[in-house]
C-alpha cells in the first residue's frame, strides 16, 4: 500500500469515528442534555459513560495489546472535538489524556486500565498542589506505608469520581498512587465552575492507597499525559468554537433589523469572516499538532511544544469566537435561555484548564529559545 493510500485510509477511519461519536452525542440529547444535567446538579451521566465506553472512546489511544483501539491521539482529537461541539459534561479528555495516559505508560497490565476503558469506573487525576503564588513548585503530598498525607488542588471531576490517581512523593521518588473515593482519611471539597462542572480540593490524612508505580518513570509519564491532555483540550476547544460559530452564523442570517437580516450588513459580514479564518487556523493547527504527537520517533520536547502551540491557538480562538458570538446576539446573548452563553462559559473554563493561551505561548517561546541556544 502506498503512503497516499495509507493516508486516505486513515482519513476514512477518522471520518467514520467522527460520524459514530457524533451520532452517539446527538442521540443522547446534544447540548440540551448538558443544560439539563447542569440544572439538576448531577455532574455527568454514568449511563453516557457506559455508552461512550462501549463505543471504545476511552481506549482509543490505548494500544490494542492493552485492551484499547490503538488509534492514537489524532483519533482521540476527533472524539474531543465532538465532545466540545455538544458541551459534553463527561470527562472525556481528562480520562483519555490524563487517566489512561498515565496508566498505559506506567502500568498497562493493571486492572484499573481495563475498568476505565470499559466504563466500569471513572477516575480523576490529582497532581497539582497550591503554593504561595499559585501552583506549588514542589510536592508536599507524601506516600508512605500504603498511606497518603497532604493535599491536592484543582482536581477536575473530583466530586463524581469513583477513585483518584494521585501523584505524591515517596521514599524512592515520585509515586503514582490509587485511592478510592470513599476511603477513610480522604476528604473532598468540591465547588462548581462557571460552566457547571465541578473542581475539587483533596485532603489526605493517612488515607489508604495503593502504589501503582514509583520512580523517575512517573515524572516522565506525568509530563507525557499532561501534554496529551493539553492537546486534546485544544481539540475540544476547536469543536466548541466551531459549533459556536455555526450558531451565531444561523442567528445573523435570521435576525432582522431595518427589514433585512443583520448578516446582510457589511460590518457583520467582516466580523463573521474574521471569526471563520480564526476557526480554520486553530482547527488546522490542532490537528497537525496531534498528528505530530502520534509520531513516537519525535522527541518528547517536541510533543510539549506542539501541545502548547495547539492550546495557545485553540484557547485564543475559542474565547474570541464565543465572546464575539455573544456580542452578535445582542442583549439576548447574555440570557441563560440561549445556548451561546453555555459555549462562552465552557470556553472560559476549558481555555484556562492546564494553562491559558498566554501561558502556553510563553512555554513555546521559552522552548524555542532554549533549542536555538543549544545550537
Amino acid at each position: 500500500m502506498t503512503q497516499t493510500e495509507t493516508n486516505t485510509q486513515d482519513q476514512e477511519e477518522l471520518r467514520l469515528l467522527r460520524d459514530s461519536v457524533q451520532t452517539l452525542f446527538d442521540r443522547a440529547g446534544g447540548s440540551g442534555r448538558t443544560r439539563k444535567l447542569r440544572d439538576a446538579d448531577t455532574g455527568f451521566s454514568k449511563e453516557m459513560i457506559g455508552e461512550l465506553a462501549e463505543a471504545g472512546v476511552f481506549g482509543v489511544a490505548v494500544p490494542e495489546e492493552n485492551g484499547g483501539l490503538g488509534m492514537g491521539l489524532a483519533a482521540a482529537g476527533v472524539i474531543a472535538e465532538e465532545a466540545g461541539r455538544v458541551l459534553a459534561p463527561e470527562p472525556v479528555v481528562a480520562t483519555i489524556g490524563l487517566v489512561t495516559g498515565l496508566l498505559r505508560r506506567l502500568c498497562p497490565d493493571h486492572r484499573l486500565l481495563e475498568m476505565v476503558i470499559a466504563g466500569e469506573t471513572v477516575l480523576a487525576t490529582a497532581w497539582q498542589e497550591r503554593g504561595p503564588t499559585g501552583v506549588a513548585a514542589s510536592r508536599s503530598c507524601r506516600y508512605a506505608d500504603g498511606k497518603l498525607t497532604g493535599a491536592k488542588a484543582w482536581v477536575g471531576g473530583a466530586v463524581e469520581a469513583d477513585g483518584f490517581l494521585v501523584v505524591a512523593e515517596g521514599g524512592d521518588g515520585t509515586v503514582l498512587a490509587y485511592v478510592e473515593a470513599g476511603a477513610a482519611g480522604l476528604s473532598v471539597d468540591g465547588r462548581q465552575q462557571a460552566d457547571g462542572s465541578a473542581l475539587g480540593e483533596l485532603s489526605f490524612s493517612g488515607a489508604a492507597a495503593g502504589c501503582l508505580a514509583e520512580g523517575p518513570d512517573v515524572e516522565a509519564a506525568l509530563a507525557g499525559a499532561v501534554n496529551d491532555a493539553t492537546a486534546l483540550a485544544a481539540a475540544e476547544l476547536v469543536g466548541l468554537s466551531g459549533r459556536a460559530f455555526e450558531i451565531v452564523l444561523d442567528y445573523v442570517k435570521t435576525r432582522e433589523q431595518f427589514d433585512k437580516p443583520i448578516g446582510a450588513f457589511q460590518v457583520i459580514q467582516h466580523r463573521a469572516v474574521d471569526l471563520h479564518v480564526m476557526q480554520e487556523v486553530a482547527e488546522a493547527g490542532v490537528r497537525e499538532a496531534l498528528s505530530v504527537m502520534d509520531d513516537t520517533a519525535v522527541d518528547p520536547q517536541m510533543h510539549a511544544r506542539q501541545a502548547s502551540r495547539a492550546k495557545a491557538r485553540a484557547g485564543a480562538a475559542a474565547k474570541k469566537i464565543t465572546r464575539e458570538a455573544i456580542q452578535l446576539h445582542g442583549a439576548v446573548g447574555y440570557t441563560d435561555e440561549f445556548d451561546i452563553g453555555l459555549y462562552l462559559n465552557r470556553a472560559l473554563v476549558l481555555s484556562a484548564w492546564l494553562g491559558d493561551d498566554a501561558y502556553h505561548r510563553r512555554l513555546w517561546l521559552d522552548a524555542r529559545e532554549a533549542e536555538e541556544a543549544a545550537g
